[in-house]
């Protein structure tokens, strides 16, 4: 997530996780989480002596909903998930691992940043409490990033930081505060950033996520049929639900290395740990290289990052 992305996730951890997380209260995330859903939570959680819990995942990078099942308690006050994993691609079960925390009555946060752009999302469907995404991630511009969250919990929650556009009214006595939305927007807006995510919801909303997520679907299982047989090659995350992320890692070779040869062809991937460094080393990696398909994509372009990997694998 981009740096207003992070601070959706810490708007909500500083306005509704200080006024209702306290000493013994646990908060659950899952082992797959973007460090941007696991930072504020445990700054959270060490400044009001609350546990964090994590959900772990199976050998193909899905969560394990059982083991979820017995982590959930009456002392759960707050599920906090990713939609899609940024590092692997799996989408995750978030409506029902929404619905199981319901029954414990704990308030639900998802992480939509890497789902927005791969498939629609319907939050009363999710029936979560929060859905956050980044702007970046949907075409639009960095800096800017979105927090849904239902009204009767958008306000109780106080003002996170105090601005200009936020202010009813102000005398040296007492302030009082706009209602929700406007009491979260401290100062002046960032306009231009936010006309420029409109025109971006507008853009894929036009072309049809239906039609996007059909479509990546199709380049997602094309580049894994070529790339999983490739000698030396490991894919991480198998799960049987994936957006069309690819992450793996080729014998021999650096996720570095691999990054700059591909880069020298004019294919763009990312190498790293992908700011999620504990799924990562949940499969015993500190790196991997990870190609994202989108609707711009096309077979042929797979087909030349192929032959890239392929010819690595030969030398």
């Amino acid at each position: 997530m981009d740096p207003a992305g992070r601070r959706c996730i810490t708007c909500a951890a500083n306005t509704w996780g200080e006024a209702n997380i306290g000493a013994g209260d646990e908060i659950i995330v899952s082992n797959l989480e973007h460090h941007a859903n696991i930072v504020p939570w445990q700054m959270l959680a060490a400044r009001k002596g609350a546990r964090l819990r994590v959900i772990p995942v199976d050998d193909t990078g899905q969560v394990i909903l059982e083991e979820y099942r017995r982590l959930l308690t009456p002392r759960t006050k707050l599920v906090s998930v990713t939609q899609v994993s940024n590092a692997l691609g799996t989408v995750v079960p978030v409506a029902e691992i929404v619905a199981m925390a319901k029954s414990v009555g704990a308030t639900t946060l998802v992480d939509g940043a890497q789902s927005v752009s791969h498939m629609r999302v319907n939050v009363a469907a999710l029936g979560c409490d929060f859905f956050v995404f980044s702007g970046h991630k949907i075409f639009g511009p960095t800096g800017i990033g979105v927090v849904w969250g239902r009204k009767a919990l958008l306000d109780q929650m106080p003002p996170w930081q105090g601005g200009g556009n936020m202010i009813a009214d102000v005398t040296f006595e007492k302030t009082l505060y706009q209602p929700a939305p406007n009491k979260f927007e401290a100062g002046t807006g960032n306009i231009a950033d936010a006309v420029g995510l409109g025109a971006a919801l507008d853009y894929v909303q036009a072309l049809g996520m239906e039609a996007i997520a059909q479509y990546e679907h199709h380049l997602l299982a094309y580049a894994t049929h070529y790339l999983a047989p490739i000698k030396g090659v490991r894919l991480v995350g198998t799960a049987a639900h994936k957006a069309s992320v690819l992450s793996f890692v080729l014998d021999g070779y650096s996720t570095e290395e691999v990054g700059r040869a591909l880069n020298e062809e004019g294919i763009a991937v990312r190498s790293g740990h992908h700011c999620a460094q504990p799924i990562l080393r949940r499969f015993g990696l500190e790196a991997t290289v990870r190609p994202s398909l989108a609707f711009y994509n096309t077979c042929e372009e797979v087909d030349r990052f192929i032959a890239v990997v392929r010819r690595l694998a030969r030398a």
